[in-house]
């Protein structure tokens, strides 16, 4: 019988599938659930070492004549201090040590509670990782919990070896020992470009297999040729959005479909067999849509730190190399294969066909001014696009293949557009745009304080006086003071600011000056224009809703936490 506590579950179900079998104990109070759950499992061989100083040696001992991980395992307190030797040992020689030290609820540190130390904080110096397991509560814990143990153990032989601590903190009392089975884990893998990838090849056959391509530099047209004919071999969708940069065969900008096709439709026909992840960046909501499909897929990702990147809480397999290194080396392998099955290819075509913002009629807003800019834009220009509603707005639209399109995608804010813009755009003689709402610019309006501007600069402003988001996600019939603070409301406008910047100057009001100032915008000038188009936040939200309308997509703001707890239920 295991014990009935979940961490500890997790943790043994883990250590076997792993394949960690020798753990030398120490005795204690805290540990007991640990210590019984692995010694009452054949998997497991258990030595028996009453002093910690001395057991952490003995485990030194055992990977020297194993070569492989071996796990310690002690209670609660200052038997914790006392594998700090053996750990700072195990550290300089590069070995695998597995540290698993039983705790208290750290709701008891600092409390004048009994064997309370601030123990995931110890060995930080001398370890490749700490972890420090969540006490578990609901499903959202239950998935940390696995995801930290098994990044914990991972962590043991990647980039060298070393010792690694798990610390399980758990309530009073020793629990229950009434658990027959473990529970089903998810085991996280590692491959390196360099592994026998033979099986992996094997299980692409005949699956329906969805690549996620996000923000990115211009693919070269060796790597393109490359992915088409990923996608034709496997019949796979590449998912792209406007900051994937990355038009070619098999590739389809799935941004509008993800964020207006109900979720019910996507389990039943879009959801795939696996999902692989080659950049992330992503603006497409098909994330959201994986979320609601736990169960169904597998999720690979690719990256050049092996890092264990899991936006679909569906992580099984991660490649440690660059993301085209993972595409060449599948295609160069599989020469002999050809599925050239493009069913599930020609089910996305089929319903990204459905949609064409284009054709929406819209009324005067920014998402109008964001249309007319995105089909007024130059040939072989440059594009930064602000974040938040600025790249989600231009997000609906095709941008010319000949356009390279950059934003400040790797942490989601709203900083610092209009400076890296100002980077961009400061030097040479092609155009440079800039797609900015106010709370960006007006945050970043120091940007344009320096004598880099020239001619080639082209900004639109869309100031709607505040945050149109909020008054789309949430509204003023749930929150009527929604203006003064969350939406930010404000009076502000960079006309004498940008003028005295040296920028030409143009006020938008309605479509008629929309239409005179992008004809403008986008021919030769002697000077650098700035473009300001005035609008009101709520119509703005009306008419984003009104567009979603025709595609039946409902606004419902769940929340963060509903999603992740939606998508770790499987639900």
């Amino acid at each position: 019988m295991y014990s009935d506590i979940k961490s500890v579950q997790i943790l043994v179900a883990l250590l076997k599938e792993h394949n960690i079998k020798r753990v030398v104990v120490s005795p204690g109070n805290r540990n007991v659930p640990i210590v019984h759950s692995l010694e009452t499992d054949d998997f497991f061989t258990t030595y028996s070492v009453i002093d910690e100083r001395s057991a952490g040696f003995y485990g030194i001992g055992l990977i020297h004549k194993y070569r492989e991980p071996v796990a310690i395992c002690c209670t609660s307190g200052t038997a914790v201090c006392n594998y700090y030797s053996a750990i700072s040992e195990a550290y300089y020689q590069k070995l695998p040590l597995l540290v698993l030290t039983a705790d208290r609820n750290p709701y008891y540190l600092n409390r004048a509670e009994d064997q309370m130390l601030p123990q995931a904080e110890g060995f930080q110096s001398v370890t490749k990782k700490v972890v420090n397991l969540p006490m578990i509560k609901d499903d959202f814990d239950e998935y940390v919990c696995q995801r930290q143990v098994n990044e914990a153990i991972l962590a043991l032989n990647h980039h060298g070896s070393g010792p690694v601590q798990i610390n399980i903190p758990m309530e009073k009392g020793l629990g229950e020992f009434n658990t027959k089975a473990l529970p089903k884990v998810s085991v996280i893998n590692r491959w390196k470009l360099f592994d026998d990838w033979k099986k992996i090849y094997s299980r692409l056959i005949g699956k329906k297999i969805l690549v996620l391509y996000g923000q990115s530099f211009k693919a070269s047209e060796e790597d393109k040729k490359y992915l088409e004919e990923f996608s034709r071999r496997f019949g796979a969708v590449i998912s792209t959005d406007i900051l994937s940069n990355l038009k070619c065969e098999g590739a389809i900008d799935t941004f509008t479909l993800s964020r207006v096709m109900d979720a019910e439709t996507f389990k039943q026909v879009l959801c795939p067999d696996i999902c692989i992840m080659l950049n992330s960046g992503i603006v497409s909501y098909v994330k959201n849509s994986l979320k609601n499909c736990k169960g169904m897929h597998e999720f690979w990702t690719v990256n050049g730190e092996g890092a264990l990147l899991d936006p679909t809480f569906s992580l099984k397999e991660v490649f440690e190399c660059a993301p085209m290194q993972f595409i060449k080396k599948v295609v160069d392998e599989t020469k002999d294969f050809d599925d050239s099955d493009d069913e599930y290819l020609n089910k996305w075509k089929k319903k990204v066909e459905e949609l064409n913002f284009n054709n929406v009629e819209l009324e005067y807003s920014d998402l109008l001014a964001v249309k007319e800019f995105a089909n007024g834009l130059c040939k072989n220009s440059n594009l930064h696009v602000a974040n938040s509603s600025s790249v989600r707005l231009l997000a609906h639209y095709d941008i010319d293949q000949s356009i390279n399109v950059y934003c400040n995608r790797g942490t989601n804010g709203i900083d610092g557009s209009a400076s890296s813009y100002m980077g961009l755009a400061g030097e040479g003689k092609e155009l440079n745009y800039l797609l900015i709402g106010d709370l960006s610019f007006f945050y970043d309006m120091n940007s344009l304080w320096n004598n880099l501007i020239n001619n080639n600069m082209r900004i639109l402003l869309n100031n709607n006086a505040g945050a149109t988001l909020f008054h789309y996600i949430i509204g003023k019939d749930k929150i009527p003071t929604l203006n003064r603070n969350i939406a930010a409301e404000h009076t502000a406008t960079a006309k004498g600011w940008v003028e005295s910047r040296g920028f030409k100057y143009i006020a938008v009001n309605n479509k008629k000056e929309l239409d005179d100032a992008l004809k403008e915008f986008n021919a030769p000038s002697e000077k650098p224009i700035f473009i300001e188009v005035f609008s009101d936040k709520e119509q703005d939200a009306l008419v984003l809703k009104k567009a979603y309308s025709q595609f039946n997509v409902s606004n419902k703001n769940k929340g963060v936490m509903s999603v992740f707890k939606k998508a770790i239920r499987g639900k």
